[in-house]
């Protein structure tokens, strides 16, 4: 039996949340929070994910806050984050990969690609633990 990977979602885009919950359901356990400090607070109570999906762009806690506290955190710095966004801001997808993203992807997307690039993080992820 193969158990399924947990993704934590955060976005404060209901619609956004609702198609990835739809599309990953299937092959995920997927837990769904609408900023980063509810992401956070989540993860601060034990909660275990294999992987983060985080809006660039929310209340309270960004995503590249968000991205910042998690990775220089030792409980959360091995979590692979990916980073949606609206705008194409070529400075921010470079800002966000620096700060320690394994990917970042643009809205409108594909949730299919979306997929994808979670399963190869995934798949790299258990290659190097």
């Amino acid at each position: 039996m193969n158990i399924k990977q947990t993704l934590l979602i955060i976005d404060d885009e209901p619609s956004i949340c609702k198609i990835l919950e739809h599309f990953l359901k299937k092959d995920f356990n997927v837990i769904v929070k609408h900023d980063g400090s509810e992401g956070m607070l989540w993860l601060e109570q034990g909660n275990e994910t294999d992987l983060i999906i985080a809006d660039l762009n929310m209340p309270n806690l960004s995503g590249k806050e968000f991205l910042k506290i998690a990775k220089a955190s030792n409980l959360y710095a091995d979590i692979p984050v990916v980073i949606l966004s609206g705008s194409d801001e070529s400075s921010e997808r470079i800002q966000c990969l620096n700060l320690g993203a394994d990917d970042f992807m643009l809205k409108p997307f594909n949730p299919m690609e979306v997929q994808a690039k979670i399963n190869a993080i995934l798949r790299r992820s258990k290659k190097y633990s």
